[in-house]
């Protein structure tokens, strides 16, 4: 009987200790979580703003004469084949 008592208080002592060390867990993984969504809004505001300013620079050197002409602001084709003078279609 000393025995079963004994036991059942180490198995309920051990069901305890894992789920403390369960809430622990839990509770260091969401801080990581929320760590790691700050550093991806960070990262993803840093490309907005460096695409800003390759736009920026390509902008400074396409006023530049000899650049001009390389940098121009090609565009996306409107449709249309330039040399017969009529829309294409896109697959």
């Amino acid at each position: 009987m000393l025995s079963q008592t004994v036991f059942y208080l180490v198995v309920s002592a051990a069901i305890m200790i894992l789920g403390i060390l369960f809430c622990v867990a839990t509770y260091h993984l969401i801080k990581i979580v929320k760590e790691l969504e700050a550093i991806s809004k960070n990262f993803r505001d840093m490309s907005d703003e460096a695409q800003e300013r390759i736009r920026d620079i390509i902008e400074r050197l396409a006023g530049l004469p000899i650049l001009s002409f390389f940098l121009r602001n090609r565009g996306v084709r409107s449709g249309t084949d330039k040399k017969k003078g009529r829309r294409t279609r896109r697959t």
